[in-house]
């Protein structure tokens, strides 16, 4: 058993199904936001703010915040060399990808004002 969780054919898994969610959920918010009559911004935040949308808005984020993290890893592992290059590399990126995902559910969990 490895020691790594997300090594060997797990991340290609993750990937793949991440891919395939990120590509639907693409479709569904173009067709639900271009399916309105004279979308205002109003209609846009009753939409996004749905509970059914926050949900698989929320989904959306972690696989895009998954599928960034693996593809983006696997590229600083393969081309820099230099493990304390490395590590920061892999630390700056953490701290994007968890900070951005803070900000997008801090924004899928509050309600708008006004």
């Amino acid at each position: 058993m490895s020691v790594y969780v997300l090594e060997g054919l797990r991340p290609w898994v993750i990937q793949r199904v991440s891919a395939v969610y990120i590509v639907l959920f693409c479709l569904y918010a173009v067709f639900s936001l271009y399916s309105g009559d004279n979308f205002t911004y109003k209609d846009w935040v009753n939409w996004f703010y749905s509970p059914f949308n926050t949900i698989v808005s929320g989904i959306f984020i972690i696989a895009l915040l998954f599928h960034s993290w693996i593809g983006m890893r696997d590229v600083v592992l393969d081309y820099v060399h230099n493990i304390m290059l490395r590590i920061s590399a892999l630390a700056l990126l953490i701290g994007i990808l968890l900070g951005s995902g803070l900000w997008v559910f801090r924004i899928l969990l509050l309600p708008v004002a006004g």
